[in-house]
């Protein structure tokens, strides 16, 4: 008789463990789902829904968060967020994390993806960024464009632009050149300007100060000088080196990058500076007529060896946001 009273008592015990796992997995586990995670492994593979997440987003703070689907070129899913003073705070992919369930954005700018989840009224959450509410884009279950009619100004500064996107009512509209997720973690904030034409300049470096990444653009100044177009590009490469002592290494019109940005892309290498304070760059530059654009990588010589490949990767993935 006591074996079968313990016998009972262990399928009892049993039986409660099971139901306090279930009562678990009704809210999500969330006692065992990280808020972030670290060097998250981007996987454009991964089938996942990502309907309702596109669109525009305004914080409670001002902050406008663009989710978006690119076609041409990555084939992934993208955000940016920007500040109410249009300076960019984050920028990565979207990924739909098997594991635990949820959409995470990643942002490429410090290698940190933070977790995304909807309350029953369809706010946005992000964990360390805040909570946002739809102003244009879609409805849930919806691809993007479908609701064009319906969208509405914001009382807050800015307008629709048509394309679900938001535009501040006192600037200029600029694609902004996006992609290439950096493989580099804890990056330290230089430089971030947005001026009022509509142009930027971004600068981060890592944390040991060796690889400096450099992201801008400006008004295209080609033709009001006597120079070739390559020279051109070459002198536009070069103001990211801060320098009068440089020593071009190579430069060239890369086919491939020109063709997926519709514009002509060159590659030019050189270095700046002299004794410890050289730098090696490898530039992405690309003139569009009316906008010339920068995104380029400037390492320590130690730092230089075998990044090469690093960098193309990147820079097979840029894009112009709002681009045709």
């Amino acid at each position: 008789m006591k074996k079968w009273k313990g016998l009972a008592a262990f399928l009892l015990a049993l039986a409660m463990s099971f139901s306090l796992m279930a009562c678990g997995g009704s809210d999500g586990g969330t006692d065992t789902i990280p808020e972030s995670i670290e060097n998250l492994v981007i996987d454009d593979s991964v089938e996942y829904d990502y309907s309702n997440f596109f669109g525009t987003w305004l914080g409670e703070d001002g902050s406008v968060l663009i989710m978006e689907h690119i076609e041409d070129i990555t084939n992934s899913e993208r955000f940016m967020l920007s500040d109410a003073n249009d300076e960019l705070l984050a920028s990565g992919n979207i990924q739909y994390v098997e594991e635990y369930g949820y959409v995470y954005a990643y942002n490429e700018h410090d290698g940190i993806a933070h977790r995304c989840w909807f309350d029953e009224d369809n706010t946005l959450y992000i964990d360390s960024f805040g909570t946002f509410s739809k102003v244009s884009g879609d409805t849930p279950g919806e691809t993007m464009g479908d609701n064009a009619d319906d969208l509405s100004p914001v009382d807050s500064g800015y307008a629709d632009d048509g394309r679900g996107d938001l535009i501040r009512e006192d600037g200029d509209v600029v694609p902004v050149l996006m992609g290439g997720a950096l493989p580099f973690t804890n990056m330290q904030t230089l430089q971030s300007e947005n001026n009022e034409d509509g142009t930027y300049y971004y600068a981060d470096a890592t944390e040991d100060g060796q690889i400096i990444v450099a992201n801008t653009v400006f008004q295209s100044y080609w033709g009001n000088f006597d120079q070739t177009f390559e020279d051109y590009m070459i002198g536009c490469a070069l103001t990211l080196g801060d320098t009068n002592i440089y020593e071009v290494q190579n430069v060239e019109e890369n086919e491939t990058y020109s063709k997926n940005m519709s514009y002509p892309v060159y590659i030019v290498t050189y270095t700046s500076g002299e004794n410890e304070d050289t730098r090696e760059w490898t530039v992405f530059v690309m003139d569009t007529d009316s906008y010339t654009y920068l995104y380029g990588f400037g390492s320590t010589l130690d730092a230089a060896d075998d990044m090469e490949s690093v960098y193309q990767d990147i820079f097979a993935g840029l894009y112009l946001s709002d681009g045709e």
